[in-house]
């Protein structure tokens, strides 16, 4: 079936939503500037994220911030009803935006483990659904890598 094709992310609304809400958030309030940059500079954001993903990690904090805003109360309850589910969500939203961070080597080569430990034959003793689980993040991260910086392949008359 489709969901077993797909790891389970296309009958999960909770990880369809974490994806659209990552893909909207992952360069709010970005400057323009790399996070190499950043560091160099010795901005305070650098100090605050202690050189690590700065520019994503700002983003989730800040967007993550507006959500749990008590105006958003009703949003956040249509979102997750139970501490399971905001913990999953939350888990989510911070590994696919972070995954947008295609700089940062240490970072690349832990998602790289993760997708040889989620897809290599050696690991098929582990419990099914975290097998699954792991399979779908990881394939959500490389997605969201993929359109972050596929804007770069598009024809100059796009801008």
């Amino acid at each position: 079936s489709l969901h077993d094709h797909t790891y389970g992310i296309t009958s999960d609304p909770l990880t369809q939503f974490s994806v659209i809400l990552s893909a909207l958030i992952h360069d709010a309030d970005h400057a323009g500037i790399p996070n190499t940059q950043l560091i160099k500079e010795d901005s305070p954001l650098a100090k605050v994220y202690e050189n690590k993903s700065i520019a994503e990690q700002n983003s989730v904090d800040l967007a993550w911030q507006l959500l749990m805003d008590n105006r958003y109360k009703d949003l956040r309850q249509a979102i997750y009803a139970t501490e399971s589910e905001l913990l999953r969500f939350r888990q989510l939203v911070v590994q696919v935006v972070l995954a947008t961070d295609i700089m940062d080597k240490q970072l690349k080569g832990l998602r790289n483990k993760r997708w040889e430990t989620a897809f290599s034959t050696e690991h098929q003793d582990e419990n099914e659904l975290d097998s699954v689980n792991r399979k779908a993040t990881i394939v959500l991260e490389h997605l969201i890598q993929a359109s972050d910086v596929a804007h770069t392949m598009q024809h100059w008359h796009i801008y």
